[in-house]
């Protein structure tokens, strides 16, 4: 008919007669598009899947840290009790035994999401089959292409393969969490040793099967609210699929998981740093069985000399103990500037309780929260030559308030030395006067979450309790590190991190971490609030801190009863804070040498010194900025402390200081308390601190 018939032809026809013709065409080459695709595609044997390497951790120097890797027994289709395989598939793919290896509904779904989310391939819409294909046989790239050779194989597979042997090879490399590859591997890690795929009830598979959306997402440790609902949702498909009576799913009970890390391959503390390892590359887009299968090399920031040094300080000082409720310790150091995070000690615990950052909100910081308060009142137009009453006790705000029953009869004293001896009475009116809620914006600011709520547990909102770090203001040990870190760095905050950069097999680069940083609050404040944390060191509450022929600066904070002792403090190139307590929350009272209770200036002051002095062995003494001399004094009478030669009378109003008259004797120097010799033994239990203990307003160094 030739080219001009053929068209004269087509015009001929009606259009609707053409949309056919046209339409037909469409589904002949679709038709032959997926007749060649099938016919040209092989399917590998299970025999020609890579071997999976393990991931290396590294240290900023480049030894070896540890590895994640696979924790894989194959087991036949046999040894997998017939619940395990029907939560897997109520939670995977209910119609597998159905289907052609493919969803239809599920790839249009996925179609419809990925292409008004912008082209990207972002939802799958994956059966077994083509998750097997995936994992076996594909990279875990998202693109079109691989997409599209998933969907041939898995046709193919359905047509070669049974059923039987590809859930099989499935349930035997699908990861689970943990390490964990393979449903047998799987078994024991959350139940135990003696926990075998065969043996697995509906309620313990429902729990495996669960994790294999997100295995992080989902781990009950990590997310038990998230983990029981996923649960409960298996179980109901599984009744649904008439695989499980609605009598076993009215009495199910979510069993008993193990801890995570009883088989890390990280002893100790090096547990809870591979956890803040793997969670910092989650947030980074890897996957954690990427992370556990891809062979990737991944470089810290942890220092492997200060990391010892760091488990050496924390270890001399708290030795094990037997008790239900032994003394347990925390540390974190951050370079300041960058936001590297130097060393991290959670805990001597391999899967254990991470004392450093786990807990909703942390733990009372005492005292230790007193810098906070002065640099946001030297921000609002305050100087360190501002003198209040440090007299005690007085009420203020309507609250009486304390100074520590160590503490020297304090006069008239400016804001210096209100913090050099942690004088509770001049800094709770300083937060009255400042603002107790600027105070908080300032500590998020340098570092303190915002979703770390620093607020009166009662109000909701913050009150002058903020300065003596007591009642509801709670934070971790690592966002303490963080927020002094800011101060070091001359009022720059930068975000935490402990990964560098991740390399694939072949060397090339995957990630290099670009610090986060801001500015807090100016230089001035940052040196002015500096230069009184000196005094602290060199003559206040934290003597004991003072390093080998370095400036140095910090804070003491001790919470009410001797709960909670800190000391977090810092030299140019490093930031560090410290934290003692007991494993279930209490008293340290009685242990560590210490009769009386122990104080941060004590305990954690000394945990400070020993590891500061081996960590920054061999660097370069640096100095601070001199004092900036910030804002405008409110009172220029003399600091006195003595003993004051008329009684005071305290108000309750916060910005009228009690009236005293004084005498001018050569200052005391408040007694520090009995030298620390540690016991013979301990045990910290992983059980976590309590989180929140009764404070009382007149423990504060």
């Amino acid at each position: 008919m030739g080219q001009h018939g053929a068209v004269n032809w087509l015009r001929s026809l009606s259009w609707k007669k053409r949309i056919g013709i046209g339409f037909g065409a469409m589904c002949l080459l679709l038709v032959a598009f997926v007749g060649i695709g099938y016919a040209l595609t092989d399917v590998p044997t299970p025999n020609k899947i890579a071997t999976a390497q393990a991931t290396r951790l590294l240290y900023a120097d480049g030894t070896e840290m540890g590895r994640v890797g696979k924790n894989r027994q194959i087991v036949s289709l046999d040894k997998i009790s017939k619940d395990a395989q029907h939560a897997i598939l109520a939670a995977e793919d209910r119609g597998f035994y159905r289907e052609p290896g493919i969803s239809f509904k599920g790839i249009g779904r996925a179609l419809f999401t990925n292409v008004k989310g912008g082209g990207s391939v972002q939802q799958g819409g994956s059966t077994i089959t083509q998750q097997y294909a995936k994992n076996a046989f594909l990279t875990h790239e998202r693109t079109y292409t691989r997409k599209v050779r998933e969907v041939f194989i898995a046709l193919k597979m359905s047509q070669t393969v049974s059923k039987d042997k590809i859930l099989e090879d499935y349930l035997n490399t699908i990861y689970f969490g943990r390490g964990a590859y393979g449903i047998e591997a799987a078994a024991t890690t959350y139940f135990g040793p003696t926990v075998h795929a065969k043996d697995l009830t509906p309620a313990q598979s429902a729990v495996l099967a669960s994790s294999i959306r997100s295995p992080a997402g989902y781990d009950p440790a990590r997310h038990p609210e998230r983990a029981k609902e996923r649960w409960a949702y298996v179980l109901d498909g599984m009744v649904k699929q008439e695989w499980l009576s609605q009598a076993y799913r009215d009495k199910a009970v979510y069993p008993a998981v193990r801890k995570p890390g009883t088989k890390s391959a990280f002893p100790g503390e090096l547990e809870h740093v591979r956890t803040q390892v793997l969670a910092d590359l989650e947030k980074h887009g890897f996957a954690e069985d990427r992370i556990t299968a891809g062979g990737l090399t991944v470089t810290t920031t942890l220092v492997r000399a200060a990391q010892d040094a760091a488990r050496a300080a924390v270890e001399a000082k708290i030795p094990v103990d037997g008790g239900p409720n032994p003394p347990v310790g925390a540390l974190v150091s951050v370079e300041p500037g960058t936001g590297k995070v130097i060393a991290y000690y959670g805990g001597r615990e391999a899967g254990g309780f991470d004392y450093a950052s786990d807990g909703k909100k942390g733990v009372q910081p005492g005292s230790s929260m007193k810098p906070y308060v002065l640099a946001a009142a030297l921000e609002k137009g305050q100087s360190l030559d501002t003198r209040l009453d440090g007299s005690s006790p007085q009420t203020i705000c309507g609250t009486r308030i304390s100074n520590d029953e160590g503490d020297p009869p304090f006069g008239q004293i400016d804001l210096a030395t209100g913090l050099q001896y942690s004088a509770n009475t001049v800094y709770y009116r300083l937060a009255c006067e400042t603002g107790a809620q600027r105070v908080a914006d300032l500590a998020h600011a340098a570092g303190i979450p915002g979703t770390q709520p620093l607020a009166d547990d009662q109000s909701g909102k913050p009150t002058a309790q903020i300065a003596l770090g007591s009642g509801g203001y709670e934070i971790h040990v690592i966002d303490q590190a963080t927020g002094y870190a800011t101060f070091a760095a001359k009022g720059q905050r930068a975000t935490p991190y402990f990964v560098q950069a991740v390399k694939d097999t072949s060397g090339n680069d995957l990630y290099k971490a670009k610090p986060s940083t801001g500015k807090a609050f100016s230089e001035g404040v940052a040196a002015d609030t500096t230069y009184a944390m000196q005094q602290v060191v060199q003559g206040g509450t934290g003597r004991r801190a003072q390093l080998d022929g370095r400036p140095t600066a910090g804070k003491t904070g001790t919470t009410g009863n001797n709960a909670n002792a800190w000391f977090a403090g810092f030299t140019p190139q490093l930031a560090t804070a410290v934290w003692v307590g007991r494993a279930q929350g209490g008293p340290l009272v009685g242990v560590l040498g210490s009769s009386r209770g122990v104080y941060g200036g004590t305990v954690p002051a000394q945990i400070f010194k020993a590891f500061m002095d081996k960590a920054l062995e061999g660097k370069p003494v640096l100095q601070f900025p001199p004092r900036a001399n910030v804002g405008k004094a409110a009172d220029t009478a003399p600091p006195t402390i003595g003993t004051p030669t008329a009684t005071v009378t305290p108000s309750a109003t916060p910005s009228a200081a009690p009236s005293v008259v004084v005498t001018t004797p050569p200052p005391v120097v408040p007694t520090s308390p009995p030298p620390i010799v540690p016991p013979a033994s301990s045990s910290p239990s992983a059980s976590p601190p309590a989180a929140s203990q009764a404070p009382t307003p007149a423990a504060s160094p």
